[in-house]
């Protein structure tokens, strides 16, 4: 690991809010400017290594004041910051603004979902929604359009005898890719990254279907299912990582949903048009 490398990690460290032990509980190995730098210090700033990585690590004593230089380096830095009132910048006041924001929602949310996020509530969460484990795969094909009416009038004009929904696609569809692929997507599984909501439409539908207007935050879409290949449901232990963010995401969806339904939103559409 090359001193820079070392020092990375100590920066990481301090963004992170840890902070340096007393010396009158830890073993002190070096003092900058009269602060201490102890040997809980550099086994911290270890913190991304596994058990085995730290212990091998700091059985090296090159290794060791790789890492005291790298702290070093970092309160050497912290001072001069300091002294050069780096933190009355506007642009520092800035930043140091948005992050606590970022890091006060990220602290409310995990919050309220923690309790809700553990093992016996993922497998209920699998055992409801298996279908979505499957290695289904679906062909399909769409047209993306602005609202939710003029999505109702394709899905007429595609119904009509002799209609050629790809045609249909390459004049419509407000997706750009439409005047190369004329709507098609090919051929998605269960875990595509695809909007749920247009999953969930496609995945339901028979072959040859035509399902919409299915609506996404990139507008209403109309969809055309030309292959439906019915697979396997997947088990728990094979889509674990799945399921558990799955969960998350809809806990936060109706913890989203509770929260505005009790906040007082105005959305002036005149204004947003005019952008």
């Amino acid at each position: 690991m090359t001193r820079q490398n070392i020092f990375a990690l100590g920066a990481l460290i301090a963004l992170m809010g840890s902070s340096f032990a007393s010396a009158a509980t830890e073993l002190e190995v070096a003092r900058v400017n009269g602060k201490a730098i102890t040997a809980q210090d550099i086994r911290s700033a270890l913190g991304g290594l596994n058990e085995g990585q730290r212990k091998s690590f700091l059985k090296d004593a090159a290794a060791r004041r790789q890492v005291l230089g790298g702290l070093i380096d970092q309160e050497v830095l912290a001072a001069q910051a300091e002294k050069d009132k780096i933190d009355q910048d506007p642009e520092f006041k800035d930043f140091m603004a948005r992050a606590r924001r970022q890091l006060m929602m990220e602290r409310l949310v995990s919050r309220n979902l923690a309790a809700k996020m553990n093992e016996a509530a993922a497998k209920k969460y699998y055992e409801q929604h298996k279908s979505q484990f499957s290695t289904d795969q679906v062909t399909v094909q769409h047209i993306l359009l602005d609202t939710e009416s003029r999505a109702q009038q394709v899905i007429k004009e595609a119904t009509a005898p002799g209609a050629d929904f790809m045609e249909l696609a390459e004049k419509n569809s407000k997706d750009p890719s439409a005047k190369n692929n004329r709507g098609a997507i090919g051929t998605i599984g269960r875990d595509a990254p695809f909007a749920e909501a247009f999953k969930e439409a496609a995945f339901s539908a028979r072959e040859g279907q035509l399902v919409g207007p299915v609506r996404t935050s990139y507008g209403w879409h109309v969809i055309k299912v030309t292959e439906h290949k019915v697979g396997k449901v997947l088990g728990y232990d094979e889509v674990e990582l799945r399921v558990k963010e799955m969960l998350r995401r809809d806990l936060l969806s109706d913890y989203m949903t509770k929260l505005r339904q009790q906040a007082k939103i105005s959305v002036d559409d005149k204004a947003l048009e005019k952008m």
